[in-house]
């Protein structure tokens, strides 16, 4: 028997997440040797990845949303590396490094109590030289595939005439992956991106934004202004800053929406008021889900085209580590209020 602490759900936000509040680490007991696999597998957490949606699934079940609830008693769930430890599941074996929908806790087997429609799989990963496994869930996992569909399937086209891009929340995993594929495909365009402090100016310029800026200390209406008219919008965050994109447009600008930070914790201060822009300025707005919709097709291309330039180090991974499942808690609570710096991973394990 050895220790197997864990993450539990076990009260619904009205607004922020607040750890001591929504979530209780706990500590229990398996036997790695003895537990039922049922056919599956048997893994060992590694890195655990927090992500702003989550909150979009910390809430009463009866709410309708595009992600499934997390139930109360529940260990919390999202994406994960593993390895392999006992398995009965042709597909992988002992040593096998592994990334999925993985339960926070030390140990699991898969597939386990928590069986949500979109974690139906686990997928086989390999090591690369002398990069930790944890890109998997950065990098080379749902934010840099969410970055590389959406470029790719409705950017591409717009490219071909846009000077100006903004992009805000342009610190985090995906602003920052679009900014560095960006000078790989389109050199020629103009990123400005916006983030909310000092410290992740300072990332925004090392990704290579030719203008980066501080939301808190500088207008964004005011720095547009300066730096556009703007050609695409990525927008992260929607709110004040989407009411200032909108002002700033050339027409026939796409908007491309990724995420809606703002509006995530119920903030009535997130309320966009422009909205007419976009026919007065004949603008294209696009959403969209990672892996769904027509979109998700440029998805299939992306380990193909993006693991190069990895290795080449064109396209780089920012990581904020949060040492063990005792942390995990505020990982989860700090990608809503800009506590964190670069992609918030939760390592659990050694690899």
């Amino acid at each position: 028997m050895v220790k197997n602490g864990a993450l539990i759900y076990v009260a619904h936000p009205e607004k922020n997440i607040d750890p001591a509040v929504h979530t209780r680490y706990v500590e229990g007991e398996i036997d790695l040797d003895k537990i039922p696999l049922n056919g599956g597998v048997l893994l060992k957490t590694l890195y655990l990845s927090s992500d702003p949606y989550i909150r979009y699934r910390m809430r009463e079940p009866h709410l309708s949303s595009f992600v499934p609830p997390i139930q109360l008693g529940d260990p919390v769930d999202n994406l994960g590396v593993g390895r392999i430890l006992r398995s009965e599941d042709s597909k992988f074996k002992p040593g096998d490094y592994v990334i999925g929908y993985l339960e926070f806790s030390e140990y699991s087997v898969y597939p386990g109590r928590i069986n949500h429609s979109y974690k139906n799989s686990l997928t086989k990963i390999e090591k690369l030289p002398n990069i930790p496994l944890s890109v998997y869930v950065g990098t080379l996992g749902m934010p840099g595939t969410t970055a590389y569909q959406a470029f790719k399937y409705f950017a591409t086209e717009k490219l071909k005439t846009a000077k100006v891009m903004f992009i805000s929340g342009g610190a985090g995993p995906v602003g920052t992956f679009v900014t560095e594929y960006s000078k790989v495909v389109a050199p020629h365009l103009k990123i400005v991106a916006s983030a909310g402090s000092a410290e992740k100016v300072k990332i925004m310029r090392a990704a290579g934004a030719d203008v980066s800026f501080n939301y808190k200390e500088q207008d964004t209406t005011e720095v547009l202004q300066e730096h556009g008219p703007i050609d695409i919008y990525w927008d992260n965050v929607a709110g004040p800053t989407l009411d200032a994109a909108l002002g700033n447009f050339n027409n026939n600008g796409l908007i491309i929406a990724c995420g809606a930070i703002s509006q995530a914790s119920h903030d009535n201060k997130s309320v966009v008021h422009h909205f007419d822009e976009i026919f007065k300025r004949s603008l294209t707005v696009h959403g969209f889900i990672v892996n769904k919709g027509e979109s998700a097709v440029a998805a299939s291309k992306f380990r193909e085209e993006v693991v190069p330039l990895v290795l080449q180090g064109k396209i780089t991974s920012r990581e904020h580590r949060y040492h063990g499942l005792p942390e995990a808690g505020k990982a989860l609570a700090d990608v809503h209020t800009g506590a964190n710096s670069g992609k918030a991973v939760v390592v659990v394990a050694d690899e």
